[in-house]
């Protein structure tokens, strides 16, 4: 009877051996994956942080190239307005010319 329990115990010794091994080896796998985790959540964070920048970045290039347009739309229509003028000079001064050339024939 004797034998048969120290048997008994000894089995139950290789068990809990196994079941610390594994246990073991759950810890190390479940510490690796909460260092990845951890440095997958610390990349999507720096991710995020230069998305928003260049963002940022982007909404300040459109401003500037929105008030560049701006000035632009309103040099474009002096421009027209200019243009128009001289056109109008062009013409009163063909006017004059005829005339002048008609007074010398």
């Amino acid at each position: 009877r004797l034998a048969g329990q120290q048997q008994e115990i000894n089995n139950l010794i290789q068990k809990k051996i196994a079941v610390d091994e594994e246990n073991a080896r759950l810890k190390d796998e479940f510490s690796n994956l909460n260092q990845k985790f951890k440095d997958k959540s610390r990349e999507l964070k720096d991710t995020e942080e230069c998305a928003q920048k260049k963002e940022e970045q982007n909404r300040l290039v459109i401003k500037n190239l929105e008030e560049e347009n701006k000035g632009l739309n309103t040099c474009c229509a002096d421009l027209l307005n200019d243009l128009e003028k001289l056109r109008k000079q062009e013409a009163q001064w063909k006017t004059e010319k005829s005339g002048n050339d008609a007074r010398i024939k």
